[in-house]
């Protein structure tokens, strides 16, 4: 009976291991049903040569998340196995029916459990909650993000014939000065994202600028 309770508790501990590390690589930044897939990849030591994947594994901490997740689901496994085999070692026994109903009602008990769509998202909440506190994460929305004041914004602005900043670099415009940031420059068919310094504006530009609408207005 030793070998049942090992397996069932081994198979729980995986499955909450699951949900909190998906609560984790959507705190980094994965959707749910990537961070769900992934974890799954990981756990059963799967590999998979997707552009999902390579997002985990060029990302620092989800590369740290999932060199854990191998190491953990390669030691479930063994003791899932080695559980397994001692549990029924002796499968003339009459008690070894009955073990493998337990085992096969406990283990549809936890798939249940994990796949239950109102408790998933309570575990996820909570789990969450533990891991912001933890580590003193705080979700923003992009709005909040960017908000530093009325004036301020993201705006496109269309130099015109005329404009003080054309013909010039960004760097001797002094738009940081004006409290403009621009993010990209849209010329014809040409998108230039972060330009640089020595990037000349022309009239008929289209700036995507990030600062204040009132100077962003002054320069068009």
């Amino acid at each position: 009976m030793g070998g049942i309770i090992l397996v069932i508790v081994v198979v729980f501990v995986i499955v909450m291991i699951g949900k909190v590390v998906t609560v984790a690589f959507k705190l980094t930044g994965l959707d749910e049903r990537t961070a769900s897939f992934q974890t799954l990849s990981a756990l059963t030591c799967t590999g998979f040569t997707t552009r999902e994947a390579e997002s985990v594994v060029t990302h620092p901490m989800r590369r740290r998340i999932i060199f854990l997740l191998m190491i953990i689901g390669n030691a479930g496994m063994v003791a899932v196995v080695a559980g397994t085999v001692f549990s029924f070692f002796h499968i003339t026994s009459p008690w070894s029916i009955f073990r493998f109903l337990i085992l096969i009602v406990a283990l549809y008990l936890i798939f249940k459990m994990a796949t239950h769509t109102r408790l998933a998202r309570f575990l996820s909440k909570k789990i969450e909650e533990k891991i912001r506190e933890k580590f003193k994460l705080h979700e923003r929305t992009i709005g909040q993000v960017l908000d530093l004041g009325k004036d301020f914004g993201i705006a496109e602005v269309t130099l015109h014939e005329g404009s003080s900043c054309a013909g010039k670099t960004l760097a001797s415009s002094d738009l940081s000065k004006k409290k403009i940031l621009i993010l990209a420059i849209e010329r014809d068919e040409e998108r230039i994202l972060v330009p640089k310094g020595n990037h000349k504006l022309r009239a008929g530009d289209n700036l995507i600028c990030y600062g204040s609408f009132t100077e962003m207005r002054e320069i068009s």
